[in-house]
């Protein structure tokens, strides 16, 4: 086991830098066609900032993971020239040990000393013994033979392991030097860009208190029909404990005032138990929620913070802006019902799902393929993401707990 070319734990090392190393080419390769896309529609966008932005770090991303491959097959070099020149050295320790044995079987034979040696035997027995000892003496060289033609193929075979390991070593840094002229022409498109964007700071400035505006409205049409739902909820749970109450009117008296009391306590909590268990469903999913859109990545996070860029401009998320290609469908994250479908001008169609608790919202879709009051399951098709006035197709995910906003990038799976 100690000579097999490359240890269980350096493989599977391997196996996982290739593997992120293709996700990565996947995302960049993503990310370039929606640059593209909005290239084509609308020049020197915001949208476009975002997007080389997100190419260079992914770019980055890949050549920091090529070092440490590189790191890793140096190593692998390393190993693998000790491994070749130890099997050299037991090769040729074994060549001229069995070259030894050879000539002097060759001088004991020619001399006629292995018949001498059993003819001079006492008596028959002896004889027998002796030429079963000379037997195994000749079988012994035959091993020998095998042995060094075996040791000849482990060379052989570890020259070639070698030889692999240094091409590979070759490709991954004629590849990382590619990949660092390709990010430095990206990081100079990127500031040619945010240059010829800041003589027009104020435009861009006034389009995104515009598209807050807009948001704004989405926002309070989401709030006001999670509270729409929420008294839906309240009321659907006390119809409900009344049912239950006059259930329980012909027991006695102490046993009523013990329901009574139950009664009291369930009334703190304003939802049903069918809602409340897929609440807690829900919540036990998070950071695992499978994503909305099969492919894309996040634009804009959660919450307020000053653009990358431009000191003076500052973003205001409720949710996430996720970035994906034309004609993506959106999915549902989790099983629920849907609460609303609202319209707002310039963010397109919005989705909003109970689910119990929680509630999740799909905006900027020009598509809906759901009606209110339809239960879903994790996975159904809500709609078709729009393409904006930037010619980018980015989805608007939010999630709410009752009446209060969550950060979705905290209830997602990790890509």
């Amino acid at each position: 086991m100690a000579f097999l070319p490359l240890t269980l734990n350096s493989q599977n090392s391997r196996k996982a830098l290739e593997q992120k190393r293709l996700r990565v080419q996947r995302e960049i390769a993503e990310s370039q066609k929606i640059l593209q896309n909005t290239q084509k529609e609308k020049s020197e966008t915001l949208s476009q900032l975002s997007t080389l932005k997100r190419i260079i770090e992914q770019r980055s991303e890949l050549i920091d993971n090529l070092q440490q491959d590189l790191l890793q097959t140096d190593n692998e070099i390393q190993r693998q020239t000790i491994q070749l020149q130890i099997l050299q050295q037991q090769f040729e320790a074994e060549k001229l040990q069995l070259h030894q044995t050879v000539k002097k079987a060759y001088k004991t034979r020619k001399s006629g000393q292995e018949l001498a040696f059993v003819f001079s035997s006492n008596n028959m027995k002896q004889a027998f013994r002796r030429w079963k000892y000379l037997k195994k003496v000749s079988e012994h060289r035959n091993n020998q033979v095998e042995s060094l033609k075996t040791q000849a193929q482990a060379v052989e075979l570890a020259l070639r392991n070698l030889g692999v390991v240094k091409f590979r070593k070759k490709i991954l840094i004629s590849t990382k030097e590619s990949e660092k002229k390709q990010l430095e022409v990206d990081k100079n498109t990127k500031q040619v860009l945010v240059n010829n964007l800041s003589k027009k700071e104020k435009e861009l400035a006034e389009k995104i208190r515009q598209k807050e505006r807009q948001m704004a409205k989405l926002n309070a049409a989401i709030s006001r029909a999670i509270a729409r739902e929420i008294e839906a909820e309240r009321k659907r749970k006390e119809r409900l404990e009344a049912r239950q109450a006059r259930n329980s009117s012909k027991k006695s008296s102490g046993k009523t005032a013990k329901a009574s009391s139950k009664s009291t306590e369930e009334r703190s909590n304003s939802m049903t138990p069918e809602s409340r268990a897929l609440s807690e469903s829900f919540s036990s999913n998070r950071g695992i929620l499978p994503w909305p859109v099969e492919r894309g990545y996040i634009t804009q996070t959660f919450g307020v913070h000053p653009h990358p860029e431009f000191k003076n401009i500052t973003l205001q998320n409720n949710g996430i802006d996720i970035a994906t290609s034309k004609g993506s469908n959106v999915k549902c994250v989790f099983k629920g019902t849907v609460s609303a479908i609202l319209s707002i001008p310039g963010e397109g169609q919005a989705v909003l799902v109970n689910h119990g608790e929680y509630f999740t919202v799909y905006s900027r879709l020009e598509e809906v393929f759901v009606q209110k009051g339809e239960q879903i399951s994790t996975g159904t098709s809500l709609g078709k993401v729009m393409q904006d006035e930037e010619g980018k197709y980015t989805l608007q995910f939010q999630l709410w707990e009752g009446q209060e906003k969550q950060n979705p990038q905290s209830w997602l799976k990790r890509r």
